[in-house]
């Protein structure tokens, strides 16, 4: 079997983890694997299995030279299957499509159409015109959450017959052996701090603010407690200023993006999402992997999926700061409450090989 999977670049996105993830199970399991990327740089770049090959369209825009190259670089392939990652890359690919193929075409939608609605009303028009002329020549659109699949519907983007609700592949089979990297970081690293914990690209969707404002509130019933933020994006100055005039400064620290955060996962007392909308949340399903209690927004998307309605974690209102605080203050000072193992056998339900097998059963 010979399938190319689509990916925009090897940043350190949800969306381009899974194309990674699931090009190397592939590749492991005897497929002709090919990994079509627009621009192959990034920190995944370094995980891509050797056995795979790499085709770099080398394009920094999503333009009308990124389309030439991709149909050719379809045209030259010639794939059974085609799995393709992201929205933007979903629509060049339904783009290049030859009209008369025997391709079997995978549409990943990673995240529900908010952001597109926060588009000026032109541009949001054009947009959508896109994604129903290139969604409707692909065989199955897979949304990675039941909120994904309604907007996909509401905004007449695909028939429902094409759409399947799939969770992300998240979780490898050597995570446990990542998680007991060793860790140089010196609240992490001691048992006398209480540490939480955010992951994610630094940008407004993911609304740090809202987590740094709530922490501001959190210190002064906790005092000592601390904020690791990892990740890297355009707010990082924002953030780093908030946290200035918060007067919180000492008690967070910013980290880079990390090619293993697991050992940071495992160290941590309790892992937060503020996000304002999610496709999926891969992060909140890594926390539970290794056994960290998780409070995150109940924001469109997948958190309230992958927590259960608040069997595995704690769901609070988006936007409210107060409501996150007090959460946050409550399991940090009662973390022993949550059963652990419970949160690791949630997490196993997305590993990627479970994943991966339905993705293949699901364009057959």
């Amino acid at each position: 079997m010979k399938i190319s999977i689509v990916t925009p670049s090897f940043s350190g996105g949800g969306a381009e983890r899974v194309a990674v993830n699931l090009a190397n199970y592939y590749a492991k399991n005897g497929l002709d694997v090919s990994l079509i990327v627009f621009e192959g740089v990034g920190p995944y770049r370094r995980q891509v299995n050797s056995s795979i090959k790499l085709i770099d369209l080398d394009v920094k825009r999503l333009r009308y030279d990124a389309w030439l190259k991709l149909r050719k670089a379809i045209k030259d392939e010639s794939p059974e299957y085609i799995l393709s990652v992201m929205r933007g890359a979903n629509i060049f690919v339904g783009l290049a499509l030859p009209i008369m193929n025997n391709i079997r075409v995978m549409f990943r939608e990673a995240n529900t159409m908010e952001a597109v609605r926060r588009k000026p009303w032109h541009r949001r028009l054009i947009h959508k015109s896109l994604m129903r002329f290139s969604y409707r020549r692909a065989d199955v659109v897979i949304a990675n959450s039941i909120d994904t699949k309604k907007d996909l519907l509401d905004n007449n983007i695909v028939n429902e017959s094409h759409v399947k609700v799939i969770g992300n592949p998240v979780i490898n089979d050597d995570l446990n052996e990542k998680s007991r990297d060793v860790l140089h970081h010196e609240w992490l690293s001691s048992s006398d701090a209480c540490v939480v914990l955010h992951v994610g690209r630094l940008d407004v969707q993911k609304n740090q603010a809202l987590l740094l404002r709530a922490f501001s509130l959190a210190v002064k019933s906790a005092p000592g407690i601390k904020l690791v933020i990892l990740g890297e994006g355009e707010e990082k100055n924002n953030l780093e200023n908030l946290a200035s005039e918060l007067g919180v400064k000492d008690s967070v620290d910013f980290v880079a993006f990390q090619d293993n955060p697991y050992p940071y996962y495992k160290a941590a007392d309790l892992f937060v999402l503020s996000s304002d909308w999610e496709g999926f949340g891969n992060v909140i399903v890594e926390a539970l992997a290794c056994g960290t209690p998780v409070i995150s927004t109940d924001c469109p998307g997948g958190p309230r999926t992958i927590l259960a309605d608040g069997k595995y974690g704690v769901l609070v209102p988006c936007g409210d700061v107060e409501r996150l605080s007090l959460e946050m203050v409550k399991n940090i000072k009662n973390v022993g409450a949550w059963n652990f193992e419970e949160l690791k056998m949630r997490a196993n339900e997305f590993t990627v090989e479970a994943v991966a097998k339905k993705y293949l059963e699901a364009v057959r």
